[in-house]
């Protein structure tokens, strides 16, 4: 293990956790708009079901595309 490799790990796990903080923080929106849809639903109110369709699609798209982000690269 070289000196130069501990910056560069310890900057690479400060990246993951953030990704993954923001992951976190998304699919707790997420579960929220569900739980809205799921009482619109249950008392009939229809028009509030596209947009939190729609909302949520985003939002797992974005979640999806951040962890894509994570990087696969092994510890060396």
């Amino acid at each position: 293990m070289t000196g130069s490799s501990r910056p560069r790990y310890a900057q690479r796990s400060l990246i993951v956790g953030v990704l993954l903080a923001f992951t976190l923080i998304f699919w707790s929106i997420q579960l929220f708009i569900l739980m809205l849809a799921l009482d619109a639903f249950l008392g009939k109110e229809y028009a509030l079901l596209w947009p939190a369709a729609i909302s949520s699609a985003l939002l797992a798209t974005l979640t999806l595309w951040l962890v894509r982000l994570i990087p696969r690269e092994p510890r060396e």
